[in-house]
């Protein structure tokens, strides 16, 4: 029967006796007579129906698979394979004493681990399960543990013991920590028993070429056993058990196997090196997370107008790890919850549940008279009513699989009944949720009955969503049913989605989710929650998430101008951007080249951290077009920017990775992070966090590219451009196509000549260029004065320039050279080429644009210490060059005016504004009529 909380009384039960299988008694074989071991397994083989079962997930530890006592593992104890499926050990362990578990442990550990790091292949030792004589071949028994953080401890310092010092380190690495798998009794409550397990994985990239030896290891577990450092062994895997190569032998030639296998070692290591890259499972492309959105509101872009107006929860066995995962539960605000875990209210799902919402135990549904008016007296209301369905409640107990359906299937589908009902639906479309939470083997299993039976109910699939997280579950869920119902259910299954990017994607389908929290792009299209001390952890990141900037209030217009006046750009800006109206964020071509070229730097690299570098002229953008590229690629990375350069780059590895497994778990990492770094001073920077990003990864197990560093770095010339598929070159010169999005009322040519022409330019954008470019100015090399020369002319006289000739000459080129502005090197983008108006026409070399004159005069002599006195030289040893025979007398009058002027100690400064103006052109008064003979002279 069905707890009272859920029996039916008024539908006959059916009797179906006849599908069922007797059950299972859960004895282990006790000590006895040894020649009647045979017997006595054969006669418990006969009571018992052992079922096989699956290993739990190798080198995973937050997978909720769990062991049913006597069921009988389906893999048996083997030597190597492909080097990439693991083999397997087993030891029974449940004779062992408290005071000897840990010296029986560790050796055993010790002893597998060895063999396989030396055989360079996969492996597993499972303590607690049984095996032959005593036992069936992989028979689940289970092992009671007092402490489990005693086995991580001794095998810690069993690890220090055995291996040779130079091993250790690798030894740590290879031999993962102990994993404790939980036992379950028949009926699916705990056993209060685990099964002890090691992985071993002998990572190429750590192991290499190298041969591990241990000292001696006892013979028989003694609670005090001796180290013999002076006696080595050489464990290789031989089948299903490890072999000493180096134990005494009567052969004639005792190290002949020894001395071949040391020899192999090094074709042995390239064949597990190309093994792994072989079983690198690549991110398949999956779009579950948009078919999870598309099923779970029926079509709407929105659960806040799905097309279902109420929900139905069936759920299994959970596990405590999958709870800050389940959160959408208590946003979907079930109808009802079937829950089949009996110790839920103990330590389950419904626990953990009420303490986030109001949770209804109905006393009982009667259906014994009409269901109209037992829907009138029924407790279905807003509370969601859950609904234990083997036990759980009333000190009811809990029954095995076998036992299930007589006792408490006809129940269940009496409720389903009721619950299908359009009296007590109301006509209201309803979706089934399957949500499977623990994998499941048996086509008897009573979610496969209660699958049924919604199924026939409903008369359609298409109001059931069946949700696991890992294709293994899915398989055996889909297989079961098809045996079962003979229905194909893939097109309705979600199941390459962690339970985490389930969550995430539910609650981000609610506005007022997306305006209050923040969440990151998924596997499929899917969305993971970032939670708030998540986020606090990764204190060296600004990250960008998918709905940044969702729910703010920041005002457009002054987002607008501020960017509009040479600020910094912000998310916001890029925000609105994609909102109706104008923005004033641009989009420059190369933001396609950079999209483009990311994913192909990403796969085509075997490195866990690729780079591809954004080289950029100061103040034309570059930051700007990093960031637009984040923002557009932030639906199919997980984007971030590196807040502080000087940050350490330690924790930025370790913050990164982090972030790049945010919300996966242990399953396949399905979407990269792209990290924008920006002002490094030189590569080698650039080079030393990708390698430690690198080095985190490989600790992590992490082996193909997921880190894309997204490099924003000032340069001055193209010395990058030797590879041109990881590095683009941005210059101050727009393209044509540039130039119309870029043109104002005037036709503009440069990126300087955009900002510039702005009205209310903020000061600090011409600053900030000045100051980045002119930190390679050296008053000791002649480029670096001639932009001295053009600087101070232009602070005192507007538009002054130099003729081409004049700089060939001060800089010592050729006449017939072109190359003057070239020969300025990384001081070049504050100068420009111009013709001079006459009718021979004449090429000269001015300031870009006169209001840098200002900015540089103010840099060279605060950050650079220029005096007065160094410029009067440099004017001087400039004006000597000028030609006196009718040509340059123009400029003979400006370079004496400016020597006369810093000698007064006088600054006259030009201003475009009239009153500043006026005052500038007293002191240029003079000049007027020489500043006419300009044309005719040059």
């Amino acid at each position: 029967m069905l707890t009272e909380a859920v029996m039916a009384g008024g539908v006959e039960m059916k009797n179906e006796e006849e599908i069922l299988t007797p059950n299972i008694k859960q004895t282990h074989l006790k000590e006895g007579n040894v020649d009647d071991r045979g017997t006595a397994r054969d006669e418990q083989i006969k009571k018992d129906q052992q079922r096989p079962c699956k290993p739990y997930p190798f080198g995973k530890y937050h997978d909720s698979h769990r062991y049913i006592i006597n069921n009988i593992l389906d893999i048996i104890e083997s030597g190597p394979l492909d080097m990439i499926e693991p083999c397997h050990e087993y030891k029974a362990f449940i004779n062992t004493k408290p005071e000897t578990e840990m010296v029986k442990f560790c050796p055993e550990v010790i002893r597998i681990a060895a063999a396989c790091m030396n055989s360079r292949t996969n492996s597993t030792i499972h303590f607690g399960i049984g095996d032959a004589p005593d036992f069936i071949h992989g028979q689940v028994l289970g092992v009671k543990v007092r402490d489990k953080e005693a086995f991580a401890q001794a095998l810690n310092s069993a690890i220090a013991k055995y291996f040779e010092p130079k091993q250790r380190p690798a030894a740590h690495f290879c031999i993962k920590p102990p994993r404790f798998v939980e036992v379950l009794d028949k009926n699916m409550t705990s056993s209060n028993k685990y099964v002890i397990e090691v992985d071993i994985i002998p990572n190429s990239i750590i192991c290499e070429e190298n041969i591990y030896h241990t000292y001696r290891l006892p013979k028989k577990a003694k609670k005090k056993a001796k180290i013999e450092t002076n006696s080595k062994q050489f464990f290789v895997r031989d089948g299903g058990s490890s072999r000493d190569l180096l134990a005494p032998t009567t052969s004639a030639k005792p190290m002949q196997e020894y001395n071949k296998f040391v020899d192999g070692m090094k074709q042995r290591s390239q064949l597990r090196k190309q093994a792994e890259e072989k079983s690198l499972a690549v991110a398949k492309s999956n779009c579950q997370g948009t078919a999870l959105i598309k099923m779970i509101t029926g079509g709407s872009p929105s659960l806040d107008a799905s097309c279902f107006d109420r929900y139905v929860i069936v759920t299994n066995k959970s596990h405590s790890s999958q709870f800050e995962s389940l959160g959408f539960l208590v946003e979907l605000n079930p109808t009802a919850v079937l829950d089949f875990d009996p110790e839920s209210a103990k330590h389950g799902l419904q626990c953990h549940f009420k303490q986030h919402s109001a949770v209804n135990l109905p006393a009982q549904y009667k259906i014994t008279g009409q269901i109209k008016d037992t829907v009138n007296t029924s407790e279905l209301g807003p509370k969601i009513s859950w609904i234990f369905c083997n036990g759980g409640v009333q000190d009811e107990p809990p029954s095995d699989m076998d036992q299930w359906l007589m006792d408490k299937g006809a129940s269940i589908q009496d409720l389903i009944y009721f619950l299908c009902h359009k009296d007590v639906v109301l006509n209201k479309r309803f979706l089934v949720i399957f949500l499977l939470l623990s994998c499941m083997n048996e086509e008897i299993d009573p979610l496969v009955e209660t699958f049924c039976k919604f199924q026939k109910e409903l008369g359609d699939k298409g109001q059931i969503l069946c949700i696991c997280d890992s294709e293994k579950a899915f398989t055996s869920w889909k297989d079961l049913i098809d045996a079962r119902c003979e229905i194909n259910i893939s097109d309705r299954c979600i199941y390459d989605l962690s339970f985490a990017e389930v969550n995430g994607t539910i609650l981000s389908l609610f506005s007022k989710n997306r305006k209050s929290s923040r969440f990151l792009t998924g596997g499929g299209g899917s969305r993971v929650l970032l939670k708030t001390e998540v986020e606090h952890s990764l204190s060296t990141l600004e990250v960008l998430c998918v709905n940044q900037c969702e729910g703010g209030d920041e005002d457009k217009t002054v987002i607008d101008q501020n960017f509009y006046r040479g600020g910094k750009v912000s998310w916001w800006n890029f925000y609105f951007s994609e909102q109706l109206g104008f923005s004033n964020v641009v989009k420059r071509n190369k933001v396609f080249f950079i999209e483009e070229n990311v994913a192909h730097v990403l796969h085509s690299q075997k490195k866990a951290c690729v780079l591809f570098n954004l080289i950029h002229v100061p103040g034309c953008g570059g930051t700007t077009l990093a960031m637009h590229t984040l923002w557009n690629l932030r639906h199919k990375f997980r984007c971030a920017v590196l807040k502080d350069k000087n940050a350490n780059f330690s924790e930025v590895a370790d913050q990164v990775v982090k972030l790049l497994m945010c919300g996966h778990e242990e399953k396949l990492l399905q979407v990269p992070v792209l990290l924008m770094i920006d002002d490094f001073d030189d590569m080698q920077q650039v080079s030393d966090l990708q390698q430690l990003i690198d080095r985190e990864c490989t600790k992590n197990d992490i082996k193909s590219a997921k880190v894309i560093l997204l490099n924003c770095m000032r340069s001055w010339s193209c010395e990058f451009l030797n590879r041109p598929r990881d590095t683009l070159f941005l210059e101050n010169n727009l393209s044509e196509e540039e130039k119309k999005q870029f043109s104002l009322k005037e036709t503009v040519e440069t990126f300087y000549d955009f900002m510039i022409r702005k009205n209310n330019l903020k000061p600090e954008y011409v600053q900030g260029v000045v100051h980045n470019t002119l930190r390679s100015f050296s008053s000791s090399q002649k480029n670096a004065q001639l932009l001295a020369v053009l600087t101070i002319l232009n602070v005192h006289h507007k538009d002054v320039f130099l003729p081409v000739s004049l700089c060939q000459e001060f800089l010592g080129l050729q006449p017939d050279t072109d190359t003057v502005q070239e020969e300025f090197g990384k001081l070049s983008d504050l100068i420009c080429h111009t013709t001079v108006k006459s009718e021979l026409g004449h090429r000269a070399v001015k300031m870009i644009y006169p209001h840098f004159a200002r900015c540089c005069y103010q840099e060279l002599t605060t950050t650079h210490k220029m005096t007065e006195a160094d410029f009067i030289n440099l004017l001087q040893k400039t004006v000597e060059l000028i030609s006196t025979e009718g040509k340059g007398k123009y400029l003979q009058d400006v370079f004496h005016r400016s020597v006369e002027i810093l000698a007064k100690g006088k600054l006259s400064v030009w201003s475009d504004s009239r009153t500043e103006g006026e005052i500038a052109r007293l002191e240029e008064k003079e000049l007027v009529n020489a500043s006419k003979r300009l044309e005719k002279e040059i």
